[in-house]
């Protein structure tokens, strides 16, 4: 089905005709994808995807981070709740997709097929052998057709400032390196809550903890194999996971927790020790990030105004319309993030180290 929707004001473009852009799910963070996507140049949102109409006519709340755009005049974008008929009917040039982690596969692999670019939300998929099966389809994929994992971390500046100090070497070599993302248990939305079914949203490691994972994997490389202990609930749904990763060089560890009380909310950082300074990152802190020098005074690092949805989403307009962009990411590191948490869960089942290949 599709409604059209009374005009609101268009979308400014310049010089070639814009990139025609659907938004798959329209949830908390379909409508942050909406929100960036209306600020980027040379694109026009013109369909918007939910099997629940009703998405449209109201805001959202949830998640962990004020953004969304709640906005209902959606300018003359059609609406749709059947994902095939949009990709029939709708022209498009690449979609955000933003909808619950089983469903990444099938409509990601649907959308290449079709010549359609993908933004997928992360997790890439539920495990390692999902997430092959979509680089299979992106590689057989008309010219031209891109698939990226939102993985927000690689473009966050206080993550990005981070990379610079490692690569450039300016504070010498990492010794140790700490990163935590601690939440109460997920439960924006409505009706059933899907986080807590591990067969559905892969849980705390997958859902949350890969952040960290896949920041480790960006900051040091695949590691060697990984150590990790877990607590589980009296449902046996995994609420704690800490992991040991082997990087051949600095001792580096991450922890995610789903087990944080509602008034706690959330709270993610990190703290790396180099040989010249200690690095720390605290997202309940005024200063968010600072750096302790070996010699001089600690000091606040002036970042980048706004966040890693907006700098994501900006980096994969211009990379889908055909301009140089900066290597970040790629499909296949999100594959390999994936790799290493489902290695994670085998070594908190086991009790052992997991090597990884």
């Amino acid at each position: 089905m599709a409604k059209r929707v009374k005009a609101g004001r268009k979308q400014k473009t310049t010089g070639k005709a814009p990139k025609r852009i659907g938004i798959v799910g329209f949830g908390f963070m379909g409508r942050m994808h909406y929100g960036y996507w209306k600020k980027q140049r040379g694109v026009k949102i013109v369909a918007l995807c939910d099997s629940n109409l009703t998405q449209f006519a109201e805001g959202v709340e949830g998640g962990n981070l004020q953004g969304a755009d709640n906005s209902t005049d959606y300018g003359d974008a059609l609406l749709y709740d059947d994902f095939d008929c949009m990709l029939n009917e709708a022209r498009l040039d690449a979609i955000s997709l933003t909808l619950p982690t089983p469903l990444h596969l099938p409509l990601t692999v649907k959308a290449l097929n079709a010549g359609v670019s993908v933004l997928c939300e992360k997790p890439m998929s539920l495990d390692a052998k999902s997430c092959k099966m979509m680089l299979n389809a992106a590689a057989r994929a008309p010219k031209g057709t891109e698939l990226m994992v939102a993985h927000c971390l690689r473009f966050w500046p206080c993550y990005t400032e981070l990379k610079k100090y490692i690569d450039s070497g300016r504070y010498g070599r990492v010794i140790a390196a700490s990163f935590n993302r601690y939440s109460a248990m997920p439960g924006w939305g409505k009706g059933e809550n899907w986080f807590t079914d591990e067969s559905k949203s892969g849980g705390v490691a997958l859902d949350l903890h890969i952040h960290d994972t896949d920041m480790v994997n960006y900051l040091f490389g695949m590691p060697r194999s990984v150590t990790s202990q877990a607590t589980y609930n009296d449902d046996g749904v995994m609420t704690f996971i800490k992991t040991a990763y082997d990087v051949g060089g600095a001792a580096v560890t991450s922890e995610g927790c789903w087990a944080m009380t509602q008034s706690y909310g959330f709270r993610a950082g990190y703290m790396l020790t180099f040989e010249n300074a200690v690095v720390i990152m605290d997202t309940d802190s005024t200063d968010v990030m600072k750096v302790y020098p070996a010699r001089g005074k600690p000091f606040t690092p002036r970042l980048k105004k706004g966040d890693g949805y907006e700098y994501e989403i900006a980096w994969f307009a211009d990379k889908i319309r055909g301009r140089d962009v900066k290597a970040v990411t790629d499909a296949t590191q999100s594959y390999d993030s994936v790799r290493i948490v489902d290695a994670e869960k085998r070594s908190a089942k086991s009790g052992r180290k997991v090597t990884l290949k």
